[in-house]
C-alpha cells in the first residue's frame, strides 16, 4: 500500500491511498490543477479512481469537487450528515456510510468512525489493504475512548498535530476563534497528539505521520520534536506541509 499526502492544512486536504492498480482519496480540498501539480511533485500520476471518501463537509476537505462534475467520474462517499450539508453538490454518484460499517471496494476495506470536531458528522478512517492497517484522522478536537480504540492496531496512522496551546493564545487570532481551536471539537495540539501516539506505539503503531498544521499557531520542528521526544525510536515520524506534497509512504 502506497500513501501519498498531497495537501494537508486549512487551505486544502488530500491523501491518495494506492493499492496495485486500485486508488481511493481521502478528501478533495484542493482544485484539479493542484492536485495533478502535487502528484508530479511525487513523480506519480493517477490513472483511474475508484472512489473519493469525504471526512466531513468544512471547505479546505471538499472544495475541489465543486469544480470537478463530469470530469472525475469516480464515486463519493460520505456520512448522512454531510451529505445533508452538501446538497448543493451536483455529483453523479453520490455513496453514503454508516460509522462503524466496513465498506469493501476493489480490495480496500473501509470503515469510518465518528470524532469529535464542529461538523455536521465528521468521521476518521481505518483501511486495510494488502493486510496492511492504516488509520486517518486529521480534523479533531480531543481524544475519546472511541478514536483510540479504532485507532489501535494500525501500523500507520495520519494524525492531526494543529498548533502548540502557547503559540495560539499569544498569537492574532480572536479569542473566539482561539477557544473553537481550543475546544473539544476543535483541532487537536502537538501535545494530545503526542500522548495518542505514545498510546499507539504499544499496539503495532510503527510509522505516524503528524497532519494539519498550522501556519500561524505551530512550526513543523515544534510538532516534529512534541511527539519524537515521546515515541520509541523505531517509529518513524513525518510531518505534511501546506506548501508542498509529501510525504509518500510505502508500507
Amino acid at each position: 500500500m502506497q500513501i501519498l499526502t498531497l495537501a494537508s492544512g486549512s487551505q486544502g486536504n488530500a491523501i491518495l491511498i494506492k493499492s496495485g492498480k486500485r486508488s481511493l482519496l481521502i478528501d478533495f480540498g484542493i482544485s484539479l490543477r493542484k492536485f495533478k501539480i502535487r502528484l508530479s511533485e511525487l513523480d506519480e500520476e493517477l490513472n483511474s479512481l475508484d472512489a473519493i471518501f469525504l471526512s466531513h463537509e468544512h471547505s479546505d476537505h471538499i472544495r475541489g469537487l465543486q469544480h470537478l462534475s463530469g470530469k472525475i467520474h469516480a464515486p463519493v462517499f460520505a456520512t448522512e450528515g454531510t451529505w445533508d450539508r452538501l446538497s448543493w453538490l451536483n455529483w453523479d454518484a453520490k455513496e453514503r456510510f454508516k460509522c462503524g460499517e466496513k465498506i469493501r471496494l476493489n480490495g480496500f476495506d473501509v470503515q469510518a468512525f465518528r470524532v469529535p470536531h464542529d461538523a455536521e458528522e465528521p468521521v476518521g478512517f481505518v483501511i486495510e489493504a494488502e493486510g496492511k492497517r492504516l488509520g486517518i484522522a486529521t480534523d479533531l478536537g480531543s481524544v475519546n475512548g472511541l478514536v483510540r480504540e479504532r485507532l489501535k492496531g494500525v501500523e500507520l496512522v495520519i494524525l492531526e498535530s494543529n498548533h502548540d496551546p502557547e503559540m495560539l493564545l499569544s498569537g492574532p487570532y480572536p479569542w473566539d476563534l482561539k477557544q473553537r481551536i481550543l475546544g473539544r471539537k476543535g483541532h487537536l495540539s502537538n501535545q494530545d497528539c503526542a500522548s495518542l501516539l505514545t498510546e499507539l506505539q504499544h499496539y503495532g503503531l510503527n510509522k505516524a505521520v503528524l497532519a494539519h498544521l498550522s501556519e500561524e499557531n505551530n512550526t513543523p520542528e515544534l510538532a516534529y520534536s512534541t511527539s519524537r521526544e515521546l515515541l520509541e525510536p523505531n517509529i518513524e515520524l513525518f510531518v505534511t506541509s501546506q506548501r508542498k506534497a509529501g510525504p509518500k509512504i510505502e508500507f
